[in-house]
């Protein structure tokens, strides 16, 4: 099961190598609780159509789970200092007596600091929905709901 995940990470790190758009990294925080980190790939997979990898810690009663995933996100509209975009990918986590694939959609909103001299930062809001198909014997879930707050450092 490593090997593979893995190999998913470096195959989507070298498809998205070559991209001569903006990457950036960031933290998020929200719902389910937990906190993930990511890195994105300005324009990897397409003109407006970026490819972002995380990695999280999930703090639930059962304990903590630890997951990585990959997102395809497609910008829809930008505006002056907001953009706004929607995405979809899948994921995998795994914890005490547990392991998950999942896969969601989701949409976001951003606002960049341009205007205020920082063009660098960026906060943003997510939302998303999905499923969960356990691969530990337990059952799926569907649907499955998830919210953040983050930020952005753009390179």
């Amino acid at each position: 099961m490593r090997n593979r995940l893995l190999a998913l990470v470096l195959g989507a790190l070298l498809l998205a190598g070559a991209g001569n758009a903006q990457d950036w990294f960031g933290v998020r925080s929200g719902y389910p609780l937990g906190v993930t980190v990511h890195y994105g790939f300005g324009s990897a997979l397409a003109t407006d159509a970026d490819l972002r990898v995380s990695g999280r810690l999930v703090a639930s009663s059962s304990g903590v789970r630890v997951g990585v995933g990959l997102d395809a996100l497609l910008g829809v509209f930008a505006d002056g200092p907001f953009d706004a975009y929607v995405g979809a990918g899948p994921s995998l986590e795994v914890g005490p007596g547990r392991a998950e694939l999942g896969v969601q959609a989701l949409v976001g909103g951003q606002f960049r600091f341009a205007p205020m001299g920082l063009p660098q930062l960026g906060v943003f809001a997510e939302a998303s929905a999905g499923a969960a198909l356990s691969l530990s014997g337990g059952s799926a879930r569907v649907p499955t709901f998830g919210a953040a707050l983050g930020v952005n450092w753009y390179l």
